[in-house]
């Protein structure tokens, strides 16, 4: 009697666990495993009063967000300019991004500097360029900063690697105590665009602030040529240090799909490297030469910036159903 009681006990206990076990594990599954936030250059034209689109002041940024349910918000460096080291702006936005109930993600640098330069005394210049840059995103609150890959074109991929490297970790002694991350985003031309060089330049500098950022459409190999690394091969390598990744749209055909980027592949790439976080949405607006390589499925007429973002957010709900979050 006593070892049935004690049968009975166990197997009690047992499912009981397995019961919880069950519950934990469905939760996990039915929670979002992706947020989004919208890149801010996707209103590159309303921002900077190009012809044909009405002109928007920055600041209106994260309402225009907030409006499209997004819960992020990733700064351009060029449509910031020199509104980055204006204590006074930068408290206006995190004003107007708490009023959208928005949170400041990332800022995009792009500044024309070589991290990679063979000098030295050029790295550690290149480098100092950053500070103002990182103060603007901790007073943001931000998580981290992008920078590119620039390098020396002439030298060996693997000694490129090495300097950039060593001038991403110099870069990192300044926004570690900051809080802030590092990313590397494939932008630019050439090496700077190959995701596999990218993740060897993040393996060398080996660091937890050290990450990438993929986006789904930068991969000019060479411009004046017309050529394109593999975009998917590229993200590929990328997703395993990945801190935020960039669905970037350019484009969509009559069905709704991107014309450059086979979404369904792309989304399979990032779910099954188990990345969870941020999904930045970009719409750069139509895609052609020298930006991108021909399209695969014929375009729709051009949408509206406003019109791109929603069409991006639908496509990524198409394909991640519940693992997307979405503010209603």
């Amino acid at each position: 009697m006593k070892r049935r009681r004690f049968l009975q006990t166990t197997v009690t206990a047992a499912l009981a666990a397995s019961a919880v076990q069950f519950r934990l594990a469905r939760a996990a599954a039915d929670t979002p495993r992706y947020r989004l936030t919208l890149g801010q250059w996707t209103y590159h034209r309303a921002f900077r009063g190009e012809p044909g689109f009405a002109k928007r002041d920055g600041l209106e940024f994260a309402r225009l967000a907030g409006e499209l349910g997004f819960e992020g918000l990733d700064y351009s460096g060029i449509l910031l300019g020199e509104n980055h080291a204006d204590p006074k702006y930068l408290a206006e936005l995190n004003r107007r991004a708490a009023d959208a109930g928005v949170r400041n993600v990332i800022i995009l640098v792009d500044l024309n500097v070589p991290l990679g330069a063979l000098d030295e005394a050029a790295r550690r210049k290149a480098v100092d360029k950053f500070r103002p840059w990182l103060t603007a995103a901790a007073t943001l609150g931000c998580t981290g900063i992008r920078v590119n890959a620039r390098g020396e074109a002439a030298l060996p991929a693997g000694e490129q690697a090495r300097l950039v490297a060593d001038g991403v970790a110099r870069l990192l002694e300044l926004s570690t105590p900051l809080n802030l991350d590092v990313l590397i985003e494939n932008h630019g031309e050439g090496l700077a665009c190959d995701g596999a060089w990218i993740a060897s330049v993040v393996k060398r500098v080996n660091h937890p602030r050290c990450g990438t950022l993929p986006d789904f459409g930068n991969f000019q190999k060479n411009r004046a040529r017309g050529e394109f690394h593999d975009r998917y091969a590229g993200v590929a390598a990328m997703l395993p240090f990945a801190k935020c990744v960039c669905a970037k749209a350019h484009d969509f055909d009559a069905n709704g799909d991107e014309c450059y980027t086979d979404y369904a592949r792309m989304l399979r790439l990032v779910a099954d490297s188990g990345y969870r976080g941020w999904l930045e949405v970009e719409y750069e607006g139509p895609g052609g030469t020298p930006r991108t390589p021909s399209p695969v499925r014929p375009p729709a007429p051009p949408l509206g910036e406003r019109e791109g973002a929603i069409a991006t957010i639908r496509l990524l709900q198409k394909h991640l159903g519940p693992a997307l979050q979405v503010r209603s």
